[in-house]
């Protein structure tokens, strides 16, 4: 094998080191930001908490249909997987950009058309347990053509603490 030279090997080597450097920022920069987890317990007086995250499942079954200026219901089921009771403070759900049947999103339909109502009150789960609530799911009464037949996902999330 023949060599290159001590510059052209250090030629050589800073050019594969800075397509490296260029494929890390443009990943960097494409990759979505790391999510926070979407169960949370808020921390008091700087204690850490040692309980594990609570569930949040959607067990509604199908889509729910709406019409404009409807209103509809999913029914989520929230288990504690602790030892202890769990009071779930928040539970909130937002919207994502609709799809269609081929699950392509449809920009001219805006997430906001579809609403859903925060849980209206805490509620206590006992150890290793489960509770079902209903959020309630709104649509807007002008409604564009593009939203017609659309699928909107949910992003749950919520609070708890120590109960």
């Amino acid at each position: 094998m023949r060599s290159l030279g001590p510059r052209m090997e250090v030629a050589v080597a800073m050019s594969i080191l800075g397509v490296g450097a260029a494929v890390v920022a443009a990943m960097h920069l494409t990759w979505p930001e790391p999510e926070l987890p979407a169960m949370a317990y808020a921390v008091s007086g700087g204690e850490v908490s040692d309980l594990k995250p609570f569930e949040i499942n959607d067990v509604s079954g199908g889509a729910v249909e709406l019409t404009p200026g409807s209103e509809g219901f999913r029914l989520v089921r929230l288990s504690n997987p602790n030892s202890v009771d769990i009071v779930v403070l928040t539970l909130q759900a937002v919207p994502g950009q609709p799809m269609d049947e081929a699950h392509n999103r449809v920009p001219d339909c805006p997430a906001d058309v579809l609403t859903v109502v925060p849980m209206p009150e805490p509620v206590v789960i006992p150890p290793a347990g489960s509770v079902e609530v209903e959020m309630v799911v709104q649509i807007a009464h002008d409604l564009p053509a593009a939203c017609r037949d659309l699928v909107f996902p949910l992003t749950y999330s919520g609070r708890a603490a120590r109960g």
